[in-house]
């Protein structure tokens, strides 16, 4: 086994031994992942710079112990993905947020193809790299499925598909409007790029954490200097921490350390 892959699945405390590349390992692995490696911004907010090559986002996560967003999280255990023989297709999502959908590119995520009993194809969304996110893979099949910490609902139109939640007023909410068109990770870099340098967008405006705490779904998020954390799907309790304090809470829930020097892979 690679050092580099064995070092991953160290990191995220799985054992692939002999298995194969199976829809029970694959949920086990996103859930190990999302509990293990948190989405985090503080990279982008300091301005040190972060690319979509995966030689970035394997030495930061693997070697550095630190967390990422989209396009490190996903690039990454899409990596590690198609390294234990897994098919796996980068995939440009939008993003819908308070002014509607954004444009294509903003999210990178993962369609991962899997063969049935019967050698049929099958289709799952896969997602590491989205704070609060589905921990369990999707089914890309019309309809509505069960998720953590929410259910989920995929609705399939041609060459895409989107991907809703239902909150807990039972209000079903669409979160991400995705393309089944393989990219490669290069094609995201523009917009990784505009995202960590436009004045006044929130990456850069505040530093922010997020990752699960428990395979239920319960969550522990750090923006600002206010800490939100919550049990299942419940409701989030907030509490506010002085500045002096965002590093202890940074290490002690996240596992980081904000007191490197900048990157210069960048």
């Amino acid at each position: 086994m690679p050092v580099m892959l064995h070092d991953y699945l160290k990191r995220i405390s799985v054992d692939v031994a002999d298995r194969g590349p199976t829809l029970e390992l694959l949920a086990e692995l996103q859930m190990a992942h999302l509990l293990a490696v948190p989405f985090e911004n503080l990279d982008v907010f300091h301005g040190r710079g972060v690319t979509t090559d995966t030689q970035h986002s394997l030495a930061k996560i693997v070697s550095r112990g630190r967390g990422g967003w989209c396009f490190e999280l996903n690039g990454a255990f899409g990596w590690l993905l198609s390294q234990i023989g897994y098919r796996v297709d980068y995939v440009s999502c939008r993003v819908n947020g308070p002014d509607g959908w954004g444009p294509p590119l903003d999210h990178c995520a993962l369609v991962v193809h899997l063969r049935d009993s019967l050698g049929d194809g099958q289709r799952w969304f896969v997602d590491v790299g989205f704070g609060d996110c589905c921990m369990v893979p999707i089914p890309l099949t019309d309809g509505e499925h069960p998720g953590v910490p929410r259910a989920v609902r995929c609705r399939i139109d041609g060459d895409e598909f989107v991907i809703a939640d239902r909150d807990l007023d039972d209000v079903w909410n669409e979160q991400l409007w995705c393309s089944f068109e393989p990219l490669e990770l290069a094609a995201f870099t523009p917009r990784s790029d505009y995202l960590q340098t436009e004045p006044g967008l929130s990456w850069t405006t505040k530093p922010f954490a997020t990752r699960a705490t428990a395979a239920d779904g319960s969550r522990i998020t750090f923006r600002g200097q206010v800490v939100r954390s919550r049990e299942g799907s419940g409701e989030f309790e907030e509490r506010t921490v002085a500045p002096w304090q965002s590093g202890a809470v940074l290490a002690e829930q996240f596992g980081l350390d904000d007191t490197f020097e900048p990157s210069t892979t960048v």
